[in-house]
């Protein structure tokens, strides 16, 4: 009985489910996040911009609000900073399209940025700037070249330097925007690391005397034979910075190594490299890395590195 009592009630439900069956009205579209054309940039500027969209779904923006630039900002005392973005003149918009293909987006093959090789959404500004409490007229903003947050990178220098910038200049300019830009692949996994790389140097051993630089060649050269590379360069001497230099650095080895060669690989050009690639494990891993990123991603990394102006 308890059977047929509940196989009349799946019955029953089924026949007032069929009977109460209404259509379903049309969809509600969704309404995009920005509308394009944003503003008054030259016609050529605002059809690349809706061709950026169209075909990598990435908006690149010339017009945005403080909180489009950082979601958030954080709470804190009277020394708490606040980062701020000042728009650039929309007559700028086409030159810092160019710009921005010639460091970065013609490296790229069509397919990593369709996927997440372009962020959602790229700020182009004029300015970027920090402000500190307690410094004097004059001193009291700090300005950067960009700022990453979640899956948006704004950029700053869409202004008339862009006209008047010298070859050098373009390659700092690179150099700079391609350090923010590859780390934000690496750390939200957009690109990725061979196993292999980590195999070839010994992380385990004692790590070379310090300190590390030119007054202990012999410190250094050891530290070359052990496969590790400069961390960093003097913007003006050129002069090498080693990322060990005590032990602290060499608890943290293989992720200071990997940030060296992405450095490298990405920002010296062959000329610069060619000193340090006598060196075995060196050249055996430069050789991974390099390899690595243009056959899995289709990326040359040499090629971002050599770029001249």
């Amino acid at each position: 009985m308890k059977h047929i009592f509940l196989i009349g009630c799946i019955s029953s439900i089924l026949l007032f489910s069929c009977s109460k069956d209404r259509e379903i009205g049309p969809s509600t579209p969704i309404a995009p996040d920005y509308a394009l054309p944003q503003g008054n940039a030259p016609k050529e500027a605002n059809d690349k911009i809706q061709q950026l969209y169209d075909t990598y779904g990435s908006y690149f923006l010339y017009v945005f609000t403080q909180k489009d630039f950082e979601w958030m900002q954080s709470a804190g005392g009277s020394a708490s900073k606040i980062d701020t973005a000042v728009l650039g003149d929309p007559a700028y918009a086409g030159d810092m399209l160019s710009f921005l293909d010639d460091i970065w987006l013609k490296f790229l093959p069509d397919d990593f940025k369709k996927e997440q090789g372009i962020p959602y959404r790229v700020l182009m500004a004029d300015t970027i700037k920090q402000y500190r409490t307690g410094y004097p007229p004059g001193r009291e903003y700090l300005y950067f070249d960009f700022k990453v947050v979640g899956k948006s990178i704004t950029f700053a220098g869409m202004n008339a330097s862009l006209r008047t910038m010298t070859p050098a200049q373009k390659v700092e300019k690179k150099n700079i925007l391609t350090a923010a830009i590859w780390n934000y692949y690496i750390s939200n996994n957009i690109l990725d690391i061979p196993a292999e790389f980590y195999t070839v140097s010994n992380y385990t051993a004692a790590a070379p005397a310090t300190p590390l630089n030119a007054a202990n060649p012999a410190n250094v050269e050891a530290y070359r034979q052990k496969g590790f590379l400069p961390s960093s360069y003097n913007a003006v001497s050129g002069a090498p910075f080693e990322w060990h230099n005590g032990a602290y650095s060499w608890s943290t080895a293989k992720s200071n190594d990997v940030n060296s060669y992405i450095l490298n690989i990405t920002q010296r050009t062959d000329a610069q490299l060619q000193p340090y690639l006598v060196y075995p494990l060196i050249k055996e891993k430069f050789d991974i890395l390099v390899n690595y990123y243009k056959t899995k991603y289709r990326i040359d990394v040499r090629a971002i590195a050599n770029a001249t102006y």
